[in-house]
């Protein structure tokens, strides 16, 4: 930060100096936590039992669709999901791992429009491709077993419009990548910055399709973005 921060030793000593202290530069360890009962919930449960309380999250809760696959049963599992929301034009991230399970390429033997996030394209063209679409399809880092919420890192391949603009969400999620809570999730991320590894510009953590009841308590869902959500877990990932 040399040269970019101005002032700075000063204005922190003379913090220090209100406070009746050295001014310390260096790292501070943080305290042991006496109790830690967010590390507890879920903790000796299976990644299967973690698969099946999200599954059950997102249906009873999230009133969505959630299913488990295997990598063979994933192109017929992905059609049939895509059939149900009366897909026409379906736009897939560019993330590397949609492409390395033939996605895009197995979703064009069963439907004419198909299309995959581009960076080679202009910005705008991938941004109208994702805003008439019918469904997007996107890859999750993470799944929250807790509250059913999808773990989304930004990159300029994966296109993040691809999750939020097209009517209905399809998210791909390893079961090996299901965690319990966000405790779990900010953890990873806590522990790349401790190794100076570079974060995503933006972390996404979308919990169902967007609803409100603040009119009336009357829950109404797709209040923006989209209005359906469907959860594919990949159960030899």
């Amino acid at each position: 930060m040399q040269g970019k921060i101005h002032n700075r030793d000063s204005f922190l000593g003379s913090l220090a100096k209100k406070l009746g202290r050295e001014l310390n530069t260096q790292g501070v360890e943080r305290p042991p936590l006496p109790h830690n009962p967010h590390h507890d919930v879920m903790a000796d449960f299976s990644q299967q039992q973690l698969a099946d309380v999200f599954l059950e999250y997102t249906k009873t809760n999230l009133n969505s669709l959630g299913v488990s696959c295997n990598k063979e049963e994933l192109s017929e599992t992905l059609t049939s999901i895509c059939t149900g929301f009366n897909a026409g034009k379906i736009v897939v991230s560019g993330d590397r791992r949609l492409a390395e399970l033939q996605v895009t390429n197995n979703l064009k033997l069963q439907f004419d429009d198909v299309y995959t996030w581009d960076t080679d394209q202009a910005h705008d063209i991938n941004i109208k491709q994702a805003e008439q679409a019918k469904v997007g399809i996107v890859f999750a880092e993470q799944a929250l077993a807790e509250s059913g919420t999808m773990v989304l890192y930004s990159a300029a391949s994966y296109g993040r419009s691809v999750s939020l603009l097209p009517e209905t969400s399809v998210f791909l999620i390893p079961q090996s990548q299901i965690v319990p809570r966000m405790t779990q999730a900010t953890k990873r991320l806590h522990d790349k910055a401790q190794a100076g590894e570079r974060l995503p510009s933006c972390i996404n953590f979308i919990s169902g399709p967007s609803s409100t009841a603040d009119i009336e308590l009357i829950k109404v869902i797709g209040v923006h973005g989209p209005i359906h959500a469907a959860y594919v877990v990949i159960a030899d990932m």
